[in-house]
């Protein structure tokens, strides 16, 4: 190749190079300006009509399922309905939440802050962090840096936990990095990360500077709960003591348990090949039994009772954006729309 060739060529790559910075930089703004637009929007609308204190309180007199609308906008108005939704009326509070839990007349609601997204869009995200009493108003309100996860409140409503995720979006992520918190829901203080707890392993302490934690569930007591540890490449099901900060490894290969209401066994999603399968584990035997949900789910689910969990999942029939499905407990069955247009669901007992 002559040196006039050879020059043309270098000119072609600057050139390509030069278009290619263009081309990058200009749609890094216009995922800015989008962003910026898109809170703005969310900002600025207003919440539909909340029902009055009356309509909440006759359906707080029954069993009944706090959750998520998310039929139209503004998404995340926290609802109330019976335990039979065809039977039963709706009722929407003024409150917003990206995830909400509730129990005993306690709700813990997770919002993402979009006025830091507003004044900063290169600045962490943050997640408003509310403790809520059965009249959905705020009584305690914390910041906390990540994006909204995972939510419970005890049975009894004396603790709550919250999972956050401080880096990457989803637990297939080998690089997450997570927090995970335990409050007092009567005076909103923090009882501690749950990396701060002693963790044990096959009769010893386990411990390790990457440990990751989330998806609690409280036994009725409020002092025995349930998590998730990763470690490396491995997830582990961990008991956890909060009166004693302790953890204890017991089982391989959970993620995001839920507690039966009996207290005899946790439903979870477990990692088989590339996706969650939802599988239900025997805490005496330590036995598996896989659900019969054919695809995979990415959800911390809900007990509807003994028999029957709730979870959230993409609703195609009619096209919707997600809504919340039942399934038997013990793998019989197939998967039915419990509440279409809706997520997180906390079921409640009076």
């Amino acid at each position: 190749m002559n040196r006039s060739s050879s020059r043309g060529q270098r000119g072609k790559v600057f050139l390509w190079i030069v278009l290619g910075c263009i081309v990058l930089g200009v749609g890094y703004t216009a995922w800015v300006i989008q962003r910026a637009n898109a809170s703005a929007a969310l900002a600025e609308t207003k919440p539909l009509s909340a029902a009055s204190a009356e309509e909440l309180q006759a359906i707080q007199g029954q069993p009944h399922l706090v959750f998520l609308a998310q039929a139209k906008a503004p998404y995340g108005q926290v609802s109330l309905v019976g335990l039979d939704p065809e039977a039963s009326s709706a009722a929407q509070t003024a409150l917003q939440c990206d995830r909400i839990h509730y129990a005993a007349g306690n709700g813990l609601c997770l919002m993402y802050d979009t006025a830091v997204s507003l004044s900063d869009p290169l600045a962490p995200p943050q997640v408003r962090v509310s403790l809520l009493g059965s009249d959905f108003q705020p009584r305690h309100q914390i910041t906390a840096e990540g994006i909204p996860s995972r939510a419970r409140v005890s049975p009894d409503g004396k603790y709550a936990a919250y999972t956050v995720f401080l880096t990457g979006h989803s637990y297939n992520d080998p690089n997450m990095s997570t927090a995970t918190v335990l409050l007092d829901t009567a005076t909103g203080t923090s009882l501690g990360n749950l990396e701060e707890f002693e963790t044990w392993k096959d009769g010893q302490v386990y411990d390790a500077p990457e440990f990751n934690f989330w998806g609690v569930t409280f036994a009725r007591d409020s002092n025995l709960f349930y998590a998730t540890l990763r470690h490396g490449g491995t997830t582990y099901l961990v008991r956890g003591d909060v009166s004693a900060r302790r953890l204890t490894v017991l089982h391989e290969n959970v993620e995001c348990p839920s507690l039966s209401p009996d207290g005899t066994r946790l439903a979870f999603k477990k990692q088989t090949g590339s996706r969650w399968q939802l599988t239900v584990l025997d805490l005496a035997t330590m036995q598996e039994t896989t659900l019969a949900e054919p695809e995979g789910i990415d959800d911390q689910v809900e007990w509807l009772d003994n028999d029957r969990i709730l979870y959230q999942k993409a609703d195609y029939d009619p096209p919707k954006w997600v809504s919340v499905f039942v399934i038997p407990a013990d793998g019989s069955g197939k998967p039915e729309i419990f509440l279409p247009n809706a997520t997180s669901p906390a079921v409640v007992y009076p």
